[in-house]
Formats: C-alpha cells, structure tokens, sequence
C-alpha cells in the first residue's frame, strides 16, 4: 500500500487513503518540494516507488530499467 506523503508546506491530504487522480498537478501557489523528495511512503513509513502514473511516482519505464540484470546488459555489450 502506498500512501501520498506531501511536502512540508503543502496541505495536508484529505484523508489517510487519498491518492492523487491521474493527471493531478499541484497548485502553483504552493512551493516547491524540497530537491528529492519523496512523494510516497510504504506502510512502514519508508519511500517508495509509489503506484504507476501518479504523481510523484516512479514512471513504469524507470521500473523496468531497474529490475533489468546487469550481467545481461554486459552481454549485449
């Protein structure tokens, strides 16, 4: 379970189960987050991934390059 975990000075979400629809934006009024900053948390609290195409989450083709081996990427070299 992912859950959205704002910046510092930006409201609070609505409620613990909210997640951002696809294609939300944040208010331009709000500041920016902090450089790194994670958008999602896991259960226990800690970053994560968050779920595919919601904002501030890690983008389907990144999680496909990163569960790649890299033994077979240097084969193909």
């Amino acid at each position: 379970m992912h859950k959205f975990n704002p910046p510092p000075d930006w409201p609070e979400p609505p409620s613990e189960q909210w997640r951002p629809p696809l294609g939300w934006e944040p208010d331009p009024a709000w500041p920016d987050a902090p450089a790194g900053w994670g958008f999602w948390v896991n259960r226990n609290g800690r970053r994560s991934s968050g779920p595919i195409g919601a904002y501030g989450a890690v983008d389907a083709g990144r999680l496909e390059l990163a569960a790649i081996d890299p033994a077979l990427v240097l084969m193909h070299a």
